[in-house]
């Protein structure tokens, strides 16, 4: 008798759990889920923000502005929806093919702002020229270590460049925050 209501209550126990939806909880080991699948390909404002030339391969790095990435496409391939239809060295464009509309994209030209709306210098980058690959494993050691030494050359002279302009800042905030003040008084003992 004593099996019969015991009986009962787990069967309607393991009714009832098989009955209600899983609770399924996000891990926080994973992304945010994003809803739906994205379009093929992105909606947003594009622009054309730079270019790698080697050899005979040219990619075409195009910047979705609203959905924030990035794609690097190479000449006469497509991806996500947008094909790199041409590019123009002597003027910095590109023709793309976004979602079957044809566009003339110009480069994006570069600008940094420093801390105090001070702005910086923009370094020049030279066009890549392809490079004979090294004859022997120390010459290739000789080309690294000088790379290295001239990428810590380029560094050195950004940061003093950027040390001045805030020392430049610096010396204006403080000229500006003197102008009209007069000087304290030592009060006479």
């Amino acid at each position: 008798m004593r099996a019969l209501p015991l009986l009962f209550l787990v069967s309607v126990a393991c009714g009832t759990l098989k009955s209600a939806p899983p609770v399924i909880q996000p891990s926080p080991f994973l992304a945010p889920s994003e809803g739906p699948a994205a379009p093929a390909a992105p909606t947003g404002v594009h622009e054309f923000t730079g270019v790698i030339i080697t050899g005979k391969t040219i990619l075409v790095n195009l910047t979705d502005t609203q959905a924030k990435k990035s794609f690097w496409i190479q000449l006469g391939k497509s991806e996500e929806g947008i094909e790199v239809l041409d590019y123009d060295r002597k003027s910095d464009t590109a023709t793309v093919r976004i979602r079957g509309e044809q566009r003339r994209l110009s480069l994006k030209q570069p600008s940094v702002i420093g801390t105090a709306g001070v702005t910086m210098a923009t370094v020049p980058v030279a066009p890549t020229v392809p490079l004979p690959p090294p004859s022997t494993p120390a010459e290739a050691e000789r080309e690294a270590r000088m790379l290295v030494s001239d990428l810590l050359e380029i560094g050195m002279q950004q940061r003093k460049a950027y040390e001045e302009a805030q020392r430049k800042a610096a010396t204006e905030a403080a000229r500006r925050t003197t102008v009209g003040v007069p000087p304290a008084v030592a009060p006479k003992p």
